[in-house]
């Protein structure tokens, strides 16, 4: 019986051979093996817990009660800091590019020798409600002056901020405008940062209203420091907040706006941190609850570390920021990215001390907009968000120490990735190890031109700070050997979850 053929072959026969590939997986530079990059991304995802969404752990939910009662305490001591405030946490730390401060001082912590795991957390201590002639801005940089007249909503404002007013602004400075809107939707986000299995928290914003009646919670004396190397503990320190909180010439009270005495961010950075220097001393140990084993004050920002029950005992790095809340959109900042509205979703940003140490009576202030970025974050494809998670691991022994703002530029360009390459590439698993070289090759450029486009606003750029020269030798030997590289690091996670591990916390920081 002759069998039925397909052309000259029989049909049971083994399909013909596929046509030769070429070799496109290659990394050029390297000789790296693209697929061998994703594999190593993926398996670093696992041992790090960044890639499988873990669950809020106890320890975590007690570490973020504790800071919540600590704020609440703040606000009994002064009465200025209100309890109505809704707080932002973020995943990561400074140190891990949660948030611009430029290239601000941020203290020798380093992951893994010092603290496990690290958040942010803005508090706003001042509000403005309007944007009016109360903010100016500066033409080229991003900062801007905190303006107070006499009163505000029937209070006078500068007999209540008299400790931490400044001189008035320079002559010659733009007005920010706000983009009217009677109807603003709500922020939709939440107040933790949480895409692709993070820390999850069931309310949008956390009010200290409700974190009053944790006060009597967890407490520890300041005698209870652990020797880590750090910055010298809450006693040792106030001299340097008496230093920084140095009285200036306040001018008169003047109708002429330009004359009005400013909010000056670094005195207001000083003021934070000694009252919570003082609440910090009066507490009292709690057994099975976090105990704060450190306290420090970098540039406008205070560091406070805090030791988990456990077992196994960990260290939660807080870094908490005095920030002032301004409702609205600023004039010339976009209003659209890649995932839609900016503006209309969160129309409100922040403004961050700046923490210039070489000015330390400089009254400026930094805009800051940790909400939007918040939400774009959201819509990052998660093989992008892989990426950068590697990326940031290789990155992070390289600025330890360093005064660098790579961390934050290699967030930044995330965004800019999303807005230049199609959504369908981002978001293919296999894809994962060209983004990864493409961020390192990325911010090589950025380091080497030594700024970085703003994303949210036009025409002004991020500066890459002193040391980058420095950083781009370094970047450029781990970007030769990427490989080897993310090997070292995944088995420096595997010896980490070995120890014990934080549950709940994860050791990424998208």
């Amino acid at each position: 019986m002759a069998s039925a053929v397909w052309g000259s072959a029989p049909w049971w026969g083994p399909p013909p051979p596929a046509p030769a590939r070429p070799l496109t997986d290659i990394d050029f530079c390297s000789g790296a093996q693209l697929q061998e990059l994703t594999q190593l991304i993926q398996e670093l995802g696992v041992q790090a817990r960044w890639s499988d969404g873990p669950k809020t752990g106890p320890d975590l939910l007690q570490a973020k009660d504790f800071v919540f009662s600590l704020l609440s305490l703040v606000h009994r001591r002064d009465p200025r800091f209100s309890p109505q405030v809704e707080l932002l946490l973020l995943r990561g730390g400074i140190r891990e590019g949660s948030v611009d401060l430029g290239t601000s001082p941020v203290g020798p912590y380093t992951r893994g020798p010092h603290y496990d795991a690290g958040f942010t957390l803005l508090v706003p201590v001042f509000s403005l409600d309007v944007i009016r002639q109360e903010l100016q801005t500066d033409v080229e940089p991003y900062y801007a002056w905190v303006c107070l007249p006499e009163m505000m909503h029937g209070t006078s404002v500068r007999k209540a901020w008299q400790d931490c007013l400044g001189p008035p602004i320079p002559v010659g400075r733009d007005s920010i405008h706000r983009s009217e809107s009677e109807d603003s939707p709500k922020d939709q986000q939440s107040s933790v940062d949480q895409p692709h299995g993070y820390v999850t928290e069931p309310e949008q914003h956390v009010s200290l209203e409700k974190s009053l009646t944790n006060v009597s919670g967890p407490k520890l004396p300041l005698q209870d420091v652990t020797d880590l190397g750090l910055p010298a503990p809450l006693k040792k320190l106030n001299g340097d907040v008496a230093k920084a909180a140095l009285d200036s010439p306040v001018p008169q009270p003047s109708e002429a706006p330009e004359a009005w005495p400013t909010l000056c961010a670094v005195k207001v950075a000083a003021w934070f941190f000694a009252v919570l220097a003082e609440v910090a001393e009066s507490l009292i140990p709690v057994p099975g609850a976090p105990r704060l084993v450190h306290a420090a004050r970098h540039a406008g920002f205070t560091t406070i570390l805090l030791a988990t029950p456990g077992p196994p005992r960990r260290l939660l790095l807080f870094d908490l920021i005095p920030v002032v809340s301004v409702a609205g959109w600023p004039e010339g900042a976009r209003s659209h990215s890649w995932a839609g509205p900016l503006a209309s979703d969160s129309s409100s940003f922040y403004l961050v001390p700046r923490g210039d140490t070489e000015r330390p009576c400089d009254s400026g202030w930094q805009l800051c907009f940790a909400r939007q970025e918040l939400a774009l974050k959201a819509h990052i494809p998660a093989p992008l968000l892989q990426a950068h998670a590697a990326a940031q691991a290789l990155l992070r022994p390289l600025v330890a120490g360093t005064r660098a703002a790579a961390p934050y530029l290699l967030r930044t360009l995330l965004y800019w990735a999303c807005e230049r390459l199609p959504a369908l590439y981002l978001a293919r698993p296999e894809n994962a190890g060209a983004c990864f070289l493409g961020l390192l090759d990325e911010l090589g450029r950025v380091l080497e031109a030594g700024t970085l486009p703003h994303y949210f606003l036009s025409g002004r750029k991020l500066w890459a700070g002193d040391g980058a020269a420095a950083l781009l030798v370094a970047l450029a030997r781990l970007r030769g050997e990427p490989a080897q590289a993310l090997c070292a690091t995944v088995e420096e996670a595997k010896a980490a979850r070995k120890g014990g591990g934080l549950a709940g916390v994860g050791g990424g920081a998208h």
